[in-house]
């Protein structure tokens, strides 16, 4: 296998865009404003103040890994999803298992982000209209929302996720200055950022969440065709989007410590995580800021949960499209050419979950996000660790020109470190679940049993169907 030749190359010369562009488009793209409000206050109230030093050590660790991701990537036509590089690197098997585990990931990440939708969305229509709203009536109109959408081939414009970006920029902008500003409730300190902190506290919890902030870095790479120079470009667009998600969240995260103060916010962020940014800026900046803020979270996290069944319901259609699972997946609306098999599935399965959910009486964010986002969360570090396997055993064969930086050490270590990050996730999944016993392992054992679902799948096709099976890894070439 060879990089891109000069067709391609010449192709992607002709692209618009920089990598600035592609660093905005991803980085929007991850809803940075959602997460922070939603998911950051687990990892405080689970594992300390460490977790924004974590954000940075993190992103270092990431800026590693991308160094062997971005050479690889030169090689993978079409590169844009682990399971590629797990495909070419490792093998076809272990490519379609990861495939699966996507599709898992997306499906229960979007289903799961309907729980915090609901209820910031309750809390907005209980501020602005006085109107105290059940979580189960927004859920559902999510859902349906969700539903119609996807039917409809609506699919969110990289425009429109700028403007949400550089809102949410704003926001956080605003709080963090306020904060930082008026020296926070016990002055300012760098105490979260050092080493003994950041070691010090749930390590596996800390990690589950802050990898889930990078989720999704690794899509620069399909900005090929769209950028000039698209080498240089989508490995600048790589590290600037590792760069732009480190340092916002440790700011983020060090500002809204600093707004209650290190034992504090610890409490805060465990007893009352869905209104701890409410409350910081009611304090800091004032309560119509507040409130204009829960507005945004509401409909930031609507984001997300649009953006992952999209992704879920192209995963099926791809699958279906090439006869690795059912071919009605594939079928696309005569009027929209949506895929509305696919979507309207996953539709279905986010209604089975809420279902589940409101005759169990569960907490929309406790139980259906929390519990719920699992699967998703571990597979992230898995799949990156998957990937760096497969990295590491490409260049191996061949190093192909590059560095021995690029194709052997950086690869290494990340196996390495991510092995062991993989290990500190699986062991301390009780704290962040706030659960005793199997439910700390069947929730994460379910990515085992699709990715061996996957592999088995792969075999069956190389001995039955031995062309489809020679295309995985190549999707997306429609």
């Amino acid at each position: 296998m060879t990089a891109l030749n000069s067709q391609d190359r010449a192709r992607a010369a002709g692209g618009g865009l920089s990598a600035r562009h592609a660093v905005f488009f991803v980085v929007a793209a991850a809803a940075p404003l959602g997460f922070a409000v939603g998911s950051t206050p687990l990892a405080l109230g689970a594992g300390g103040i460490g977790t924004a030093g974590m954000f940075l050590v993190v992103g270092m660790f990431l800026a590693i890994f991308a160094a062997g991701y971005t050479a690889m990537a030169r090689f993978i036509p079409d590169a844009g999803a682990f399971f590629s590089f797990i495909a070419v690197g490792i093998g076809r098997p272990p490519g379609l298992g990861a495939a699966f585990v996507a599709i898992l990931a997306y499906a229960v990440a979007a289903t799961a982000s309907i729980g915090p939708f609901a209820v910031f969305a309750s809390q907005a229509t209980a501020t602005f209209l006085g109107v105290g709203t059940p979580w189960q009536v927004w859920a559902g109109v999510a859902m349906a929302a969700m539903g119609v959408l996807g039917v409809l081939n609506v699919e969110l414009n990289m425009r429109v996720l700028g403007l949400i970006l550089l809102v949410e920029v704003a926001l956080f902008a605003v709080l963090s200055v306020a904060i930082i500003g008026t020296g926070g409730a016990e002055g300012l300190s760098l105490h979260a950022f050092r080493p003994d902190t950041i070691a010090g506290g749930e390590i596996g919890v800390v990690l589950l969440v802050v990898f889930a902030a990078f989720a999704g870095f690794e899509a620069t790479a399909l900005f090929r065709e769209e950028v000039r120079d698209p080498e240089g470009a989508i490995r600048r667009a790589t590290y600037g989007a590792i760069g732009a998600i480190a340092i916002f969240h440790a700011v983020v995260t060090w500002a809204i410590i600093a707004a209650f103060g290190d034992a504090a916010a610890v409490q805060v962020a465990h007893d009352r995580p869905t209104d701890m940014f409410a409350l910081a800026a009611g304090t800091h900046v004032g309560a119509g800021f507040a409130d204009l803020l829960v507005l945004f979270v509401a409909g930031n996290w609507f984001a997300s949960i649009l953006a992952f069944h999209n992704a879920t319901a192209r995963y099926l259609f791809v699958l279906g499209r090439d006869g690795v699972i059912g071919r009605v997946f594939a079928a696309r609306s005569a009027k929209t050419g949506a895929p509305w098999v696919a979507s309207l599935s996953h539709t279905l399965f986010a209604a089975a979950v809420l279902l589940f959910c409101v005759v169990r009486d569960l907490d929309p964010y406790l139980d259906l996000f929390v519990i719920g986002c699992v699967p998703a969360a571990v597979s992230i570090p898995a799949m990156e660790l998957l990937t760096a396997c497969a990295i590491f055993a490409f260049f191996r064969r061949d190093r192909r020109g590059t560095g021995l930086w690029q194709g052997r050490i950086a690869p290494a270590i990340s196996v390495a470190a991510l092995g062991i990050i993989v290990c500190l996730v699986l062991t301390n999944l009780p704290m962040f679940t706030g659960r005793t016993g199997a439910i700390n392992w069947i929730l994460p054992g379910l990515n085992l049993m699709v990715f061996l679902a996957g592999i088995a799948r792969a075999y069956w096709m190389r001995t039955h169907r031995p062309g489809d099976y020679h295309r995985i890894g190549r999707w997306g070439k429609e």
